[in-house]
């Protein structure tokens, strides 16, 4: 099951952070009237000390790591949620808000999280993989709005990138799905079925 990771756990990371940033809580019962719009689950916590005027907040590693991931990428891709998904995870059910979602598996959040000194070098070739990514993503849509037109229905587009690093291209246009490594020929399958109609 796939998880939103953007609009789940950066949300309720930002959430929180900013209740903590806007407001002096006195205790437990201000701390969560600090932003009464806002709802605090129960993996972030607001504890306050009873003592004076400020709050603690705590968050599992989990949500740290994943809200740390999220804040690198949100950062650089302004255009992209980010998600994580398992090995088992449909990939053409997530989406996002925005233009584009960046879908990683639990390891490489974990990677990129990573501060270790002894994973910089496979981190930075993750980052340089979603960055040329990223890249193709912009040209495939591109091509893919050249290609179709008010008509088409486009349910899903993307790259997936393989364990062994290559690039797959993939497209679910008019209820026909399309994939190859080579964005040329997803477009060129395209064009033929639509010519064919």
């Amino acid at each position: 099951m796939a998880a939103s990771i953007s609009n789940n756990v950066s949300q309720m990371y930002r959430n929180v952070a900013n209740a903590t940033k806007t407001a002096k809580a006195a205790g437990k019962s201000n701390a969560r009237s600090a932003d009464k719009s806002k709802d605090v689950s129960n993996k972030a916590s607001v504890f306050g000390t009873g003592l004076g005027n400020s709050a603690t907040v705590s968050f599992s590693p989990e949500v740290e790591m994943y809200g740390k991931v999220v804040d690198l990428l949100q950062k650089k891709y302004e255009n992209a949620d980010v998600f994580v998904a398992g090995p088992d995870d449909d990939l053409s059910q997530i989406g996002g808000d925005l233009e584009y979602s960046i879908i990683l598996s639990e390891d490489e959040m974990k990677l990129l999280a990573s501060d270790d000194e002894k994973d910089k070098e496979a981190k930075d070739k993750l980052l340089g993989k979603i960055d040329d990514a990223m890249t193709k993503i912009s040209d495939m849509s591109q091509k893919i709005s050249e290609n179709t037109d008010e008509k088409d229905e486009i349910s899903n587009f993307g790259i997936s990138i393989g364990k062994d690093g290559k690039l797959n291209f993939f497209a679910d246009i008019n209820g026909n799905s399309y994939s190859n490594n080579s964005l040329d020929e997803v477009i060129k399958s395209l064009v033929t079925d639509k010519t064919n109609q």
